[in-house]
């Protein structure tokens, strides 16, 4: 083998190995921009989540109003969410129910959101459900 054929096999080596590296960037860099993407469709529902949890634990556990019926809860409720800019759950989709002498507030809920093209995300918050206090009767 000429020396000459020798570096021309060594230029069309560099020339695959370049090729690939710039395949191999390609390819990560979409990946990065699809998670990203990603990662940009979820985080506005999962921050309302966890506003819509605080506004629940607060209306219902840190701030418990003694004697406090379900219409008065719900009332606080709707303050809370309107006040708070919540748009994803409305106080008419958080049931609020006596049951054994304490008021169960449900305001489990799922998300929907558009992911790529056709294919839509769904988060579901299961862990909503919190009871009051007990009031003893006097």
């Amino acid at each position: 083998m000429s020396r000459r054929e020798l570096q021309r096999s060594q230029v069309s080596a560099r020339r695959r190995n370049a090729a690939v590296s710039l395949w191999a960037i390609t390819t990560n860099l979409a990946l990065f921009g699809l998670l990203l993407i990603a990662a940009l469709r979820v985080a506005p529902g999962y921050f309302e989540y966890v506003t819509v949890k605080n506004i629940v634990l607060r209306a219902v556990v840190e701030q418990p109003v003694s004697g406090e019926t379900v219409p008065q809860l719900r009332s606080r409720l709707a303050t809370l969410l309107e006040t708070n800019q919540v748009r994803g759950v409305e106080v008419n989709d958080i049931t609020i129910y006596p049951e054994r002498g304490v008021i169960v507030v449900d305001a489990r809920y799922e998300a929907r959101f558009p992911l790529f093209w056709i294919l839509d995300g769904v988060m579901q918050f299961d862990d909503l459900v919190i009871e009051t206090i007990a009031v003893g009767r006097s």
